[in-house]
């Protein structure tokens, strides 16, 4: 079980001024980046300056980012959830999670980038004895034949390149392997209100009901899309008070944060279950 700490919310802005000691670096085409550390804390610092993945070194499960958090809140819409497929490692805050906290989840993960793999073993934690599945999530989609309680989409895709998470077909594909009652949760960095308006519609007309975590101090919105009615907020916080009990993460601030969208009449005949 993870220590219950009352952890302050990352200072972004801070953060990025920090020096810190660079651990690694890599020099990799289009976006280079550094780890560093300093303190209590390991992160990514890209080239542009933007952070990412915040771990705490004396606890790498625990989830030190807002969004990582609203992305976990998934694991609330089912009482107990069995599966979960994560489209894009990162530096895998949800699998540290996951396999320490809810070892009886069957988790896949999903990642086109080997060299993510990598440094996520030899710097953020991940297990070598963990499997990753080395692929982009669209072939994935494609060629793949389980079905998951839930499915989780953290990718990052550079600008002004080909966009799947803009499709319609992507979020088709995403629907047809949910089981009854499951939901994605899409981690979005919208360039503009029209771009997450845009987004929006296209989510909707495959998935009725719609909820969305604005991150606070971040660009960055949470968006979780179910075939079925959400469970109500009553269900979900008693869901939340039993796995802050059972595993110290407090997603109770992020369910009362959550905004509800009406459902969707719009959706495609043969999708939903």
């Amino acid at each position: 079980m993870l220590k219950k700490l009352e952890h302050a919310p990352i200072d972004f802005d801070q953060l990025q001024n920090t020096q810190g000691k660079t651990v690694k670096r890599y020099n990799k085409q289009p976006q280079p980046f550094e780890i560093r550390e300093q303190g209590s804390l390991r992160w990514i610092r890209f080239s542009d300056g933007s952070i990412q993945s915040v771990m705490l070194l004396q606890e790498p499960a625990y989830p030190m980012l807002d969004y990582i958090q609203g992305l976990l809140c998934s694991l609330l819409y089912t009482q107990q959830p069995s599966s979960l497929l994560n489209l894009g490692l990162g530096a895998g805050s949800i699998e540290r999670f996951v396999l320490s906290q809810l070892p009886k989840i069957k988790l896949v993960s999903v990642e086109i980038d080997p060299n993510m793999v990598s440094f996520s073993r030899d710097y953020f934690n991940l297990p070598n004895s963990y499997p990753v599945v080395l692929s982009s999530a669209e072939h994935f989609l494609d060629t793949n034949q389980k079905s998951y309680d839930i499915v989780v989409c953290d990718i990052y895709i550079k600008r002004n390149t080909e966009n799947p998470l803009l499709t319609t077909s992507f979020y088709q594909d995403i629907a047809s392997i949910l089981n009854q009652g499951g939901v994605l949760a899409i981690n979005c960095l919208p360039a503009s209100e029209s771009e997450i308006v845009d987004l929006l519609l296209k989510i909707r007309s495959i998935f009725p009901w719609i909820a969305i975590f604005d991150v606070p101090s971040l660009q960055n919105v949470v968006l979780f899309c179910s075939l079925s009615a959400a469970p109500e907020i009553s269900t979900l916080t008693t869901r939340a008070e039993r796995l802050y009990q059972s595993s110290g993460l407090n997603l109770l601030p992020i369910c009362k944060r959550l905004i509800w969208l009406p459902k969707s009449n719009q959706h495609r005949c043969g999708v939903e279950k």
